[in-house]
């Protein structure tokens, strides 16, 4: 029987430098990726992939990114906290002006229309706007869209797109990779606020000291409990045939990282989930899944 799956890769900022470990250790037993969806930061890390870009090609573009992300805001964004100039350079010298729909691999990115409140599945259209629109962290990266539409981080209501990646190939088993796992005993008041390390430390020190960093502090805590709360939940209803979980919830969203230990966090936390992935391929779980949901498709 042929190794083939969907991957859900769920967002969580450069902690989503893991999904690559998750799928170089998929690589290296055998298994095909046959569709992915990604939500922000999987929706930039699986559309690398999915374009056909081989890991040893797509890990020295991202080590290259961390070491000088360039967060320069860019002529005509709309108003936001930092830009997403560095992303968008590296992203148009990979992708250039491919399409979604030609990509080798099946692709959808998701993201959340601030217009209609509902969740956008992209999978058509140019590839650099799809994952311009998924990482756009709502009021920290600018808006994406034309006229009157503005999309945001598909991670605000969707942080792991378990369905999108069903509706891919409904016959293949979904394993989703979710970025929000953390030590027991992190507390969620330890986040560090996103671009932090980007700042002059003595500025740092300043502001900590500040009843608006306190302010921001406990906003961005809550945000990370609810939006752990909301994967959670997710995967509850959505019940993927497999879930990844990498121990990186403790990084921060935008902050400094070790690319290799990300990496390798990810190869770690799939290899530990094999023998559930080979089980979901038997051949009974196989004819249960198309029963299920081939059908409900059809519906």
């Amino acid at each position: 029987m042929a190794k083939e799956i969907v991957l859900a890769l769920g967002g969580g900022g450069v902690r989503g430098v893991a999904h690559l470990g998750v799928l170089r250790c998929l690589e290296e037993n055998g298994y095909q990726v046959k569709g992915i969806a990604g939500t922000s930061a999987g929706g930039l890390f699986g559309s690398l992939y999915a374009a056909g870009l081989p890991l040893d090609e797509i890990e020295p573009v991202v080590r290259d990114f961390l070491a000088n992300p360039q967060y320069r805001r860019l002529p005509g964004d709309r108003p936001s906290l930092v830009g997403l100039s560095g992303i968008r350079s590296r992203l148009e010298q990979v992708l250039g002006d491919r399409n979604v729909e030609d990509f080798p691999i099946a692709f959808a990115a998701t993201a959340v229309s601030l217009k209609s409140g509902e969740e956008i599945v992209i999978t058509r259209g140019s590839a650099v706007d799809a994952v311009l629109a998924t990482v756009a962290i709502p009021g920290i990266f600018p808006s994406r869209g034309s006229d009157d539409e503005y999309l945001v981080d598909g991670g605000v209501l969707d942080p792991v797109p378990i369905q999108a990646a069903r509706h891919l190939n409904p016959s293949l088993p979904v394993v989703a990779v979710v970025l929000h796992r953390k030590p027991p005993e992190f507390s969620p008041r330890q986040s560090a606020l996103p671009l932090v390390d980007s700042l002059p430390q003595p500025l740092v020190k300043q502001l900590s000291k500040t009843r608006l960093a306190e302010v921001f502090q406990s906003f961005y805590a809550a945000v990370e409990v609810i939006t752990d709360r909301i994967s959670e939940q997710d995967l509850i209803i959505s019940k993927p045939d497999v879930v990844v979980a990498p121990l990186v919830g403790h990084y921060s969203t935008l902050g400094s990282v070790d690319a290799d230990a990300l990496m390798a966090e990810g190869q770690r936390a799939m290899q530990a989930q094999l023998n559930a992935l080979a089980d979901s391929l038997s051949l009974i779980n196989s004819v249960k899944r198309i029963a299920r949901y081939t059908e409900a498709r059809d519906d």
